[in-house]
């Protein structure tokens, strides 16, 4: 099913782990580029971000973000699109190639796709995600990838008012494309290195300056990535590492330093 809206451009809506996505398929200009942004949000209110995606072969596809930040739920979802327009049915598996903004390199994405759930196609997908780089800002640990930064902090530090100013003055002073702040109630045994269990809470709150968009997320690929990556920096022992946010679990998995990313998504509208 496809829907359309007022400049009549066609889009998928998917749902990687509650992070509610809109994915352009249509062609566009610089100059229709921020209106189709404006009213993917206007047509779909439960929408948390907007990207562009263009096949590229039978086995790569290209995703380019609102903010040209990276984003690996939006990356999961081009590459569960791109896998079951190409044939993929239920119990199969197959590798995807992404190339997505704010990422410097390729990205590889296995798609096992899932029965499908209330009608919709479901998959389950690894992404070897970027290796990102660890600092402090403001006392707090910052974790930077390429397209997006996070910086993880204590659940309570701030409310919510408090943490969305805070956030968009952090982004500007830092000067990155996009910044979350990752709320942890487990602060202080995460930046111990000793968590008491394989599994941590994080509420994600993102904030993307060319865009002026500000979300507290259902879930957030990349920030679940920042937790687990540098979780296992402190303890190596800590390779496996479940994060819960308010829309379900993200798995975090490291090996020799590289962090593979494993969530669900479910395409609403295709």
């Amino acid at each position: 099913m496809w829907y359309y809206c007022n400049m009549d451009f066609e889009y998928i809506l998917a749902d990687p782990t509650g992070n509610i996505t809109v994915l352009v398929t249509s062609p566009y200009t610089e100059d229709t580029r921020s209106e189709i942004i404006r009213e993917s949000f206007e047509r779909e209110p439960s929408c948390e971000q907007v990207g562009f995606i263009m096949p590229v072969s039978d086995s790569a596809v290209k995703v380019e973000m609102m903010g040209y930040e990276f984003c690996g739920n939006a990356t999961l979802s081009a590459a569960a699109w791109h896998a079951l327009t190409h044939g993929l049915m239920p119990g199969g598996q197959t590798h995807v190639t992404v190339d997505s903004s704010g990422a410097a390199s390729l990205l590889d994405v296995k798609i096992s796709r899932l029965a499908d759930r209330s009608g919709h196609p479901a998959s389950i997908g690894t992404v070897c995600m970027p290796v990102p780089s660890a600092s402090t800002f403001r006392g707090y640990p910052l974790v930077q990838f390429d397209g997006i930064s996070h910086l993880l902090v204590p659940a309570g530090r701030w409310d919510d008012e408090e943490a969305e100013q805070a956030v968009r003055s952090f982004a500007d002073e830092l000067g990155v494309p996009a910044l979350g702040m990752m709320l942890c109630p487990e602060y202080d045994s995460l930046v111990s290195g000793s968590p008491d269990s394989g599994c941590l809470n994080i509420r994600p709150l993102v904030y993307v300056p060319s865009s002026q968009t500000l979300f507290w997320e259902k879930g957030c690929a990349t920030g679940s990535t920042a937790v687990g990556w540098y979780r296992c920096s402190l303890d190596a022992s800590h390779t496996h590492t479940e994060i819960k946010q308010p829309g379900g679990v993200i798995r975090v998995d490291v090996t020799g330093g590289q962090p593979f990313l494993t969530g669900t998504v479910v395409l609403l509208s295709l």
